[in-house]
C-alpha cells in the first residue's frame, strides 16, 4: 500500500534507471504489450491527443476546460507535473484527491510487477493515467505527449476516433527528435493515425507541409485552426486557445463557443505567486514568446531567476539570447532534477559564465533555489521573473505557496 505522495514518488523513481537503458532502439512494443496485459486501458475512452514544441500543456488545459463546459467528464494527463504527482491524473477538471490517487496507484503497481515488462518512469505514469481513466470512468481523456509524438508512450492510442491537436513546432530536443524543423515535425505528426482528425496551429510552412503529408499518407483529416483567442489571454496563449477550441469542438461534435476560460491556464505560465512572475518557458521559442507577451504588458526589463536543463551548447546560447533583452539582472541557482528523462540542470557557475559571455551585464550564481529566491525578492526591479525550466518553476512555486 502506497501511503503518501513521497512514497509514491520513491516507488516511481525506481523506473528512472530504465529510461536510459531502454532508450537505444526505442519503440512502443514493450508499453503496448504491458497495456494489453492490463486490459488495453488506452482504448477504453476517447482521446484528444496533444503534441507540439510550445503550448501543448496550455492547449490541453484549455481543451479540458472547454469539454467540461460542454458537459463532458474529462480526464487529463500532462508531462511533466509542476508541483504534485496528482497532476498526472486529473478527472473532472482537477487532480485526483491524494487519497484516491494513492489508492489507485497501490492497485496499479502490483500489475506492473506482475507483467514483468521493463518500463520507464514516463511509461509507468502514462499507463497509470490510462488505467485510472478507465477505472474511474471519463467521457474523454485529454492526453499530452511527453516528448515528440511518433515514439512517445502516449501514442499507444490508435483509435480511429482520436482527435489530434498539434501546436507550434520548433527546434527543441534536437538530440532526440532530429536537427531540422521537418524532422521534428515528422515526430509530432506521428500521433495521427487512420481516421483521426488533426488540428494544426498555423506555423512555418515547412512544418505544416510535413504534417499535411503525414495526414494524407495515413488517412487522417487535417484542419488548420483559424482565428485567435480572447484578448484577455496573454499573447502567446491565444493561438493555443484557438487550437484547443477547434479540437474540442471536433470531440464534442458541435461548434463550441466557450468563454475565455482564462482560469483554465495551467499553473506556472505567466502566473503571479507571492509577488513573483512564474513561467516555465524552457527553450528559445518559448522564451521569445514569453518576452513578446511581457512587452505587450509593457514589461521590457526584469530581474530574472533562471536555469536551464542540460542541452547542446547552441540551444543553451539561443535560450539565453532570448532572455537577454528583458533581463536587467540574472540570478542562476543550482538545482537538481530527476524527471521523465533523467536530465539535470546546468551547473549555476557554468551557466552564469555563459551568460556573461553572451552580454548579460549583471549576473550572479547562487548555491540553491531558496537562496536564489531570497536574492530575487530583494531586487529593486518592479518585475521579478522565474523561468527557464518547468522543473525549476515547479520547485519555486512549491516553496512560494508553502
Amino acid at each position: 500500500m502506497v501511503t503518501s505522495l513521497d512514497e509514491a514518488q520513491a516507488e516511481l523513481l525506481r523506473f528512472v534507471a530504465n529510461t536510459t537503458s531502454l532508450r537505444a532502439g526505442y519503440d512502443l512494443d514493450r508499453l503496448t504489450a504491458f497495456l494489453r496485459a492490463v486490459g488495453s486501458p488506452q482504448d477504453a475512452v476517447r482521446v484528444l491527443h496533444v503534441a507540439g514544441t510550445s503550448g501543448k500543456t496550455s492547449t490541453a488545459y484549455f481543451a479540458r476546460a472547454m469539454l467540461e463546459d460542454a458537459g463532458l467528464r474529462t480526464g487529463l494527463t500532462v508531462s511533466p507535473h509542476l508541483t504534485s504527482l496528482t497532476e498526472r491524473v486529473q478527472v473532472g477538471g482537477a487532480p485526483l484527491p491524494e487519497r484516491d490517487f494513492l489508492d489507485l496507484l497501490s492497485r496499479f503497481l502490483p500489475r506492473v510487477a506482475a507483467a514483468a515488462v521493463p518500463l520507464t518512469y514516463f511509461e509507468v505514469l502514462i499507463a497509470f493515467a490510462f488505467w485510472s481513466f478507465a477505472e474511474v470512468g471519463v467521457d474523454v481523456a485529454v492526453v499530452e505527449t511527453g516528448l515528440g509524438g511518433l515514439l512517445d508512450g502516449t501514442n499507444t492510442v490508435t483509435r480511429a476516433d482520436k482527435v489530434c491537436a498539434i501546436t507550434a513546432i520548433g527546434l527543441d530536443h534536437t538530440e532526440v527528435l532530429g536537427e531540422t524543423l521537418s524532422e521534428i515535425a515528422a515526430q509530432k505528426a506521428g500521433i495521427a493515425h487512420a481516421g483521426n482528425d488533426v488540428v494544426l496551429a498555423p506555423q512555418d510552412p515547412a512544418a505544416m507541409a510535413v504534417v499535411r503529408a503525414h495526414a494524407e499518407r495515413v488517412g487522417a483529416r487535417l484542419v488548420v485552426a483559424g482565428g485567435d483567442g480572447p484578448e484577455e489571454l496573454p499573447l502567446f496563449q491565444r493561438a493555443n486557445w484557438s487550437v484547443a477550441r477547434t479540437a474540442a469542438s471536433l470531440v464534442a461534435g458541435r461548434d463550441l463557443d466557450p468563454p475565455a476560460l482564462v482560469s483554465a491556464q495551467p499553473p506556472g505560465r505567466l502566473e503571479r505567486v507571492a509577488g513573483l512572475l512564474l513561467d516555465g518557458a524552457h527553450n528559445p521559442q518559448k522564451l521569445t514568446a514569453l518576452r513578446a507577451s511581457l512587452a505587450v504588458d509593457g514589461v521590457r526589463s526584469a530581474a530574472v531567476l533562471a536555469n536551464l536543463l542540460s542541452a547542446p551548447p547552441a540551444k543553451l546560447d539561443a535560450a539565453l539570447r532570448a532572455l537577454l533583452p528583458v533581463t536587467a539582472h540574472l540570478i542562476v541557482p543550482d538545482f537538481t532534477v530527476v524527471g521523465d528523462l533523467g536530465k539535470v540542470s546546468v551547473p549555476a557557475g557554468d551557466l552564469a559564465e555563459r551568460a556573461r559571455g553572451l552580454g548579460f551585464a549583471s549576473v550572479e550564481a547562487r548555491p540553491g533555489l531558496v537562496d536564489a529566491l531570497d536574492a530575487l525578492r530583494a531586487r529593486p526591479e518592479p518585475v521579478r521573473l522565474v523561468t527557464g525550466s518547468l522543473y525549476l518553476v515547479g520547485r519555486a512555486r512549491a516553496l512560494l505557496v508553502g
